[in-house]
């Protein structure tokens, strides 16, 4: 698919919530009001944490993550204390088998982080709200949220306090959620002026256009895709390298003798497309290992 345009980005779309909500100016008011309406309580003193780029996309890195991640501070004298952290993203199609597992991996990794080193107060863990919005209903039921907390599954009504919130919201779905909310999911889902029709989505779209006439953030636009498409290619570079490399391997195994790990290890060191398909015809042509390891010393010399 096309990468969209600058002016054709949604809140939904990774790029535009993530610049937005890591402007200077807008970025803090921004988190701010779209997590008031979405949670429906007062959110004070925060400081917004995005994590732009994670490089991967292949086997040896996690991937590209675009997520936000908002801070709720509390002033203790000089100092303060983080007691609440909310983590936001946006998924525009179901890229996963198993989210659950997934907010499950985002939510030990953002814990891991909570405590610092010797401190055996678990009390001082903040309280903490897995945020995911997606276009698609997870769960099947057309509801606006789902909202999962743990339980004791034998007696129910034991309280079980541990600070932490999984929440689901679906921008199509039509059941549940207050009118608030459902107005700023559908603002979320197509944010222009027509989906304007409240005092909240009219204070986010003046942050969105804002940002949209910013030359810098369309700047930064541009900079996110070259930097995904640039991991991309090489990742496509390395599938097809280890491709060849495969295809090589298959050959010589119909041919006399033992493929050797030195063989192996040396064929996995050529990065040159060229010099793979000369080896790729060798080994095509060659009646033995042996053969194709003294066809193959001058190629990688040369």
């Amino acid at each position: 698919m096309a990468r969209k345009r600058w002016d054709e980005l949604d809140l939904m779309d990774n790029e535009l919530m993530n610049i937005v909500a890591s402007d200077p100016n807008v970025g803090v008011p921004f988190c701010k009001r779209v997590l008031s309406v979405l949670l429906e309580k007062e959110i004070g003193n925060i400081r917004v944490n995005v994590q732009r780029f994670i490089p991967g996309i292949n086997s040896e890195k996690r991937g590209v993550c675009l997520d936000v991640e908002v801070e709720q501070e509390e002033l203790l004298g000089e100092d303060t204390k983080v007691t609440e952290v909310y983590d936001l993203e946006p998924h525009r199609a179901d890229r996963t088998d198993d989210y659950p597992r997934m907010m499950r991996f985002r939510q030990a990794k953002i814990d891991g982080r909570g405590m610092q080193k010797g401190d055996k107060k678990f009390k001082n863990l903040p309280d903490l709200y897995m945020i995911l919005i997606t276009d698609f209903d997870l769960f099947g039921d057309n509801q606006r949220l789902y909202t999962f907390r743990h339980q004791c599954q034998e007696i129910p009504e034991i309280p079980y306090e541990d600070g932490l919130r999984i929440i689901y919201f679906n921008t199509r779905g039509t059941k549940g959620g207050s009118q608030s909310i459902q107005n700023m999911l559908n603002y979320l889902q197509k944010s222009d002026e027509v989906s304007v029709v409240d005092e909240a989505t009219r204070e986010i779209d003046g942050y969105v256009r804002g940002i949209r006439t910013n030359p810098k953030a369309e700047e930064a636009y541009m900079t996110i895709g070259d930097i995904i498409d640039r991991e991309v290619e090489e990742a496509v570079e390395k599938v097809t390298q280890s491709t060849k490399v495969n295809d090589i391997l298959e050959l010589l195994e119909d041919a006399d003798g033992e493929i050797s790990d030195a063989l192996k290890g040396e064929l996995s060191s050529v990065t040159d497309s060229e010099q793979l398909k000369r080896l790729l015809k060798m080994a095509a042509k060659a009646d033995s290992v042996a053969e194709f390891e003294q066809r193959m010393k001058f190629p990688l010399a040369k």
